[in-house]
């Protein structure tokens, strides 16, 4: 009973709920610096704030188009270096051959003049592979870089929505992939099949206002159109995804459509700034 107090906990239920929610965000933390170590370790930067500095003037499209070049000059590197090869081990063929002294000796220059060949398409070949490795490191961290970005605002956006039912999102391995896991203001945690609909649908419409906010920033707002997404939520969290969608508003036009009056309603009550038309 001594320990209710630390935690906030009026009872042994609300203590074991605080105590899940400490080890869970011990957990992120791990989650946390691990990640942070991966990416510094990519781009060969001290701190993560250096490597998001460096990411900062990339873009998707530019990192993929130096990763095609990269590949391109590696390509042709290596295209370079077989017929070298080929040379190579006919001369010294040749070498193995010829019995004189003389011709040994031409030969022997051939063949020291194929080498000095080799030896440089090998290093345009290494310079080429090397480009390849960097590039395809800095797109792999930017798209984490990015896709963290999202799930962080998702995460806030699906709380809200959910009245703090849930406090977050996040991504877990698994077979080669991600999955999407959404955490309770409990401390557990549930995948989308093992929620009921209208809370995944709560969870689909966070990660698409996410996903908006991630292409209004590289490409520039476009409206938004949501066609009575709200059918399974109950009024509470209605009137909170209409304030996310609100919020959403303030960088482009939102429109929804629905046939329910109180959604309507709804929007009067929360969102001062909606206009209201009849069709």
């Amino acid at each position: 009973a001594a320990i209710l107090p630390h935690l906030g906990a009026a009872d042994l239920a609300q203590a074991q709920a605080a105590l899940a929610r400490i080890a869970r965000r011990d957990e992120l933390r791990q989650r946390a610096a691990w990640l942070s170590a991966q990416i510094r370790t990519a781009l060969g930067t001290a701190s993560v704030e250096e490597a998001a500095a460096r990411l900062e003037p990339a873009s998707a499209d530019s990192l993929r188009e130096a990763l095609a070049r990269a590949e391109s000059e590696c390509a042709e590197a290596e295209a370079r270096l077989e017929p070298a090869r080929q040379a190579l081990y006919r001369a010294q063929a040749a070498l193995d051959a010829v019995p004189g002294d003389d011709r040994v000796a031409l030969i022997e220059a051939r063949r020291r003049a194929l080498l000095l060949q080799i030896e440089d398409e090998s290093r345009r070949w290494l310079r080429g592979r090397a480009g390849v490795i960097a590039t395809d490191h800095a797109l792999r961290s930017y798209r984490d870089h990015h896709r963290s970005g999202m799930l962080a605002r998702a995460s806030e956006v699906f709380a809200a929505i959910t009245g703090g039912a849930y406090s977050g999102l996040t991504a877990q391995p698994g077979n080669g992939t991600e999955r999407l896991i959404a955490l309770t203001a409990e401390g557990g945690s549930k995948e989308p099949a093992m929620m009921s609909k209208g809370t995944r649908f709560q969870l689909y419409l966070a990660l698409r206002i996410a996903g908006f906010h991630e292409w209004a920033t590289a490409h520039g707002p476009v409206p938004v159109i949501a066609d009575d997404i709200m059918e399974t939520f109950d009024d509470a969290r209605s009137a909170r995804a209409l304030a996310a969608l609100a919020e959403v508003s303030r960088r482009c036009q939102v429109i929804y459509l629905t046939h329910h009056r109180h959604i309507c309603e709804l929007a009067r009550e929360h969102c001062p700034g909606a206009r209201i038309l009849s069709l």
